[in-house]
């Protein structure tokens, strides 16, 4: 935890402090978004696709399911517009062979691909950090793929990507703290969605359904009192489908990244 300092003078991280002035209790969650805990870091997800049928699939930009690297390799990353050139750029953030974390920001290029200097295993997100003269996002659906694999993808005018995939990396675990999910379907349709959580422990080789549940609308699970751990290296898809009809859904996902140890 990093030392408080009186009256919003800046602690040894140089972060302001934001404690009463009254009394010296600042939340937990808190100190984590901030920066202040080591070893701690606060995951979100955020993810839509609008187009969810009858079949299990990860919400992300396509209504598809999603196929991961079998090596690690460099990726292309392209705009379908060729007014996403430089100075645009996005960050790329992702895991390597083994596991730990490896990023990028690549400036990119219109419709011409660009290669990234690193290999990535996985893709964990895609962000916009620079525009284009004249833009405030993208203007074209960017990917980042492995050949014709898409790992990533920012669709036009979002900025970053929005997937409920992620991958623990090497040496920490991942503590589940709240998921929501949000559709287009009515209560009066007759009508119901099924939410599963799909995970596999690249250490063990082991896939598993954490969690198979119906409903109608609007899903929420709450453990913040008492978070669901996800080892390291494991492959998490939040996925759902619908039992007729196709929807819109738009799924929250937080979490706490915690190192298993400190050097």
């Amino acid at each position: 935890m990093a030392v408080q300092s009186p009256n919003g003078i800046p602690g040894t991280n140089n972060a302001v402090n934001s404690i009463s002035r009254q009394s010296k209790y600042e939340p937990f969650d808190l100190q984590v978004a901030r920066g202040q805990i080591t070893g701690h870091t606060t995951v979100s997800l955020f993810g839509y696709q609008g187009s969810v049928t009858t079949a299990f699939i990860p919400i992300w930009e396509n209504a598809s399911t999603y196929t991961y690297p079998t090596t690690a390799t460099t990726l292309t990353v392209v705009s379908s517009s060729a007014s996403d050139a430089a100075p645009a750029s996005v960050l790329i953030s992702g895991l390597d062979i083994n596991f730990n974390p490896v990023s990028e920001v690549l400036t990119l290029n219109g419709t011409s691909g660009v290669t990234t200097t690193k290999s990535y295993f996985r893709v964990n997100s895609l962000q916009m950090v620079g525009v284009a003269s004249g833009q405030v996002s993208n203007v074209g659906t960017i990917t980042a793929k492995q050949s014709s694999n898409t790992l990533a993808q920012i669709n036009a005018a979002v900025g970053k990507s929005q997937s409920t995939i992620y991958t623990v990396p090497a040496n920490n675990t991942f503590y589940l703290d709240w998921v929501e999910a949000n559709t287009s379907n009515s209560y009066t349709s007759g009508n119901y969605l099924t939410y599963q959580v799909q995970a596999t422990n690249n250490s063990t080789g082991v896939q598993s359904l954490v969690l198979q549940q119906p409903f109608t609308s609007i899903y929420t699970a709450s453990r913040v009192a008492d978070p669901f751990a996800y080892a390291e290296k494991t492959d998490i898809q939040w996925q759902l489908k619908t039992s007729a009809s196709t929807y819109a859904v738009g799924i929250i996902v937080t979490g706490k990244l915690i190192a298993n140890s400190v050097s």
